[in-house]
Parts: C-alpha cells; sequence; structure tokens
C-alpha cells in the first residue's frame, strides 16, 4: 500500500526519511514558483510548527506570500503577519549610504564620547541619578549622525509632547535599529531599555552606559526582574524611558503583541504613557540589513499621539489604548486589522 500510496496522503504513508524527502522536493519547487513573484527580496524559508506544519514564506517589497503546507498540499495566501514569521537572514548587501553613515556615526560617537569621559567624574557627583548632561550629548550625537547623511525626521504631534522634565513612558513600534536615533528628534531625554547586546557595542554601548541606559538580557528571567526594578527606580529618579513594547523589531512592519513591562511600570509608579509611531525607518534599514541601505521614499516620520495616564486603567487596558494610537499612525496596509491583514487566511 505505501509503495502506491500518491496525492495528498502521500506524507502520512511514507517513511520519516521519505517524508523529509518529499518535504524537500515540494520546497525545492515552490522556490521555483518565488522567483517568479515580482520584488521578492528575500529567498523562500521554512518555519515549522509544533503540528507537524511547515510555513515557506516569501518576503516582497509589498506584501508576504504564505505557503501554508500541511499533509503534502500547499494554499497561497496573500498579506498579513504571520503569527511566528522566521527571523530574516542579516543581508550582507552595502550602499554607499551605509557605509557614509557607519562613517560619521562613529566619527561623531569618538568626538562626543571624549566629551561624555571627560565630563563623567561632575556628572556623577552632581547629576548621578538623571545624568542629564551625558543624555543631551547622547541626542546632539544621534541627531548629527542622521543629519549628516541628510536624513532628518519629521515630528507631527508635537504638542502631545510632555514638558522636557516631566517623566513619561514613550512606547513606539519597532521597526529597524535606526528607530533609536529618530526618537532623538523628539527633543526630550529619555532612558531606553535596550537588549544587553546594543550595551556591548565599542563606543557606542559604552556611551549608553554613561547615559544609564536599562540593559535587558533576553531569556533570563531573574535579569529581565532586574531590569523591571531598574526601570521603576529611574522613573522614580525622575527620567524618563523609551520602550518598545513588541519586543523586538517587526519583520513586515505590522506591530506585534505588545508585552505588558511598559504598562505595569505606567501603573506602578503613575507615569503616564505617550504613544509615538515612526514610520520610513524599516525602508532606510530593514530588521535583515547590517546598514541602512536607501533613502525612504516619503522620509522617517514621529507622530506622537496624547499621552494616557494610567489612573483608573487597568494594565491591559493601557495596552489596547497605546497599541491602538501606535497602530492608528501606520500606513493602513501595515495596520493590523486593515482590508489587506483582514483578508489574510487564518496564519495571519
Amino acid at each position: 500500500m505505501i509503495g502506491f500510496a500518491h496525492g495528498a496522503w502521500t506524507p502520512f504513508l511514507l517513511a520519516p526519511s521519505s517524508r523529509q524527502e518529499k518535504l524537500r522536493d515540494e520546497v525545492r519547487k515552490l522556490r521555483a514558483v518565488s522567483k517568479q513573484v515580482p520584488n521578492v527580496r528575500q529567498p523562500l524559508v521554512v518555519n515549522g510548527d509544533s503540528t507537524g506544519n511547515r510555513t515557506l514564506c516569501v518576503r516582497g517589497s509589498r506584501a508576504w506570500i504564505a505557503l501554508n503546507m500541511s499533509a503534502g498540499s500547499a494554499a497561497i495566501s496573500g498579506g498579513g503577519e504571520m503569527p511566528a514569521p522566521p527571523q530574516p537572514k542579516k543581508s550582507k548587501r552595502v550602499t554607499l549610504l551605509g557605509i557614509l553613515f557607519l562613517f560619521v556615526t562613529f566619527s561623531w560617537a569618538l568626538v562626543l564620547f571624549a566629551v561624555m569621559t571627560a565630563m563623567y567624574p561632575l556628572v556623577r557627583l552632581l547629576d548621578d541619578k538623571r545624568r542629564r548632561f551625558h543624555d543631551n550629548v547622547a541626542i546632539l550625537w544621534a541627531k548629527l549622525s542622521m543629519a549628516s547623511v541628510f536624513c532628518v525626521p519629521r515630528v507631527l504631534g508635537r504638542e502631545n509632547l510632555p514638558l522636557p522634565d516631566q517623566s513619561a513612558i514613550y512606547v513606539a513600534n519597532h521597526q529597524s535599529f535606526t528607530d533609536i536615533y529618530s526618537m532623538a528628534w523628539l527633543d526630550r531625554r529619555m532612558k531606553f531599555v535596550s537588549k544587553i547586546e546594543i550595551l556591548r557595542i565599542p563606543i557606542i554601548g559604552w556611551a549608553m552606559s554613561y547615559c544609564k541606559h536599562v540593559a535587558l538580557r533576553r531569556g533570563d528571567r531573574r535579569a529581565q526582574v532586574e531590569a523591571y526594578r531598574a526601570m521603576l527606580n529611574s522613573l522614580r529618579d525622575g527620567n524618563s524611558l523609551a520602550i518598545y513594547p513588541e519586543g523586538t523589531r517587526s519583520v513586515t512592519g505590522r506591530m506585534r503583541k505588545f508585552q505588558s513591562g511598559a504598562f505595569k511600570a505606567s501603573i506602578s509608579t503613575g507615569v503616564p504613557i505617550v504613544p509615538v509611531t515612526i514610520v520610513g525607518t524599516r525602508e532606510l534599514m530593514p530588521p535583515e540589513a547590517y546598514l541602512p541601505v536607501r533613502y525612504p521614499p516619503d522620509g522617517i516620520t514621529l507622530i506622537v499621539h496624547p499621552m494616557i495616564y494610567p489612573e483608573g486603567k487597568s494594565e491591559q487596558e493601557l495596552n489596547t489604548l497605546a497599541f491602538r494610537e501606535i497602530n492608528s499612525g501606520l500606513p493602513e496596509v501595515l495596520q493590523a486589522g486593515s482590508s489587506s491583514s483582514s483578508s489574510t487566511s487564518s496564519s495571519s
């Protein structure tokens, strides 16, 4: 019976090794199909789930095409965020913009890091809890880095910003490493909650340590609790925080489900949430790129939404309100629940 099995039942009747070979054959066929999709920038990749299904994704410039293969058959559906999209491989493509940005950002970092180092003992003595001088130098560095390559974000909704010395938790969507640079154009001092690997970058990471940014070690429960305590202490010292509640950069541009840390901290300290939508940084430096690759066609825009106060609200309510505000500022094609998103299959 096994020898005569055909069609959709074949994967269940073949031995495991034969089943794997069958899967490889179908992947090769689908790779050939992917080459016919216009504007495809990323090759076909395979992502497995706990049920034994295989999700094959082709990333294009306008949409994802999900090829969901279960029991030997494939169903094609366009658009939408995959529930667990594969992490893209880092692109080795180098452009003149990327080389120039790398040069200017490290050049400015060297100069300004020397200033920060010279002033460090005095700042520790006079302003150890807030280190406002170092924050101002960091803002200057980020602005000079972007302006030197003629990339100046515009800010909409400045009237929604808190006063310069008012503590707040800025929450934003996360599409690119350059989101950190772009936030400097809000002209507000803030401590970033950043993965610890960023703080290990020579010069840049050392400067972030001078500013007392909060380091987060992923996958370490004890370290995460310590980072949360550091967040609360920083807010109580009068600082503002910048948090990307998705926890990682979005591959597709659509927002992921928000994690709860920022909203718990808001309720615990009474500090308001400031939702910020960032648009355009994904085109400047996609998640799979090591360096900026091209100028965004419509530039970079930061949209500041009205503050959300925690009084009388639950953690989930804060989460939902912040997500809704940030999502509303994204282009319609990238908004969660948009028509293009709702047309996705059950995999989205």
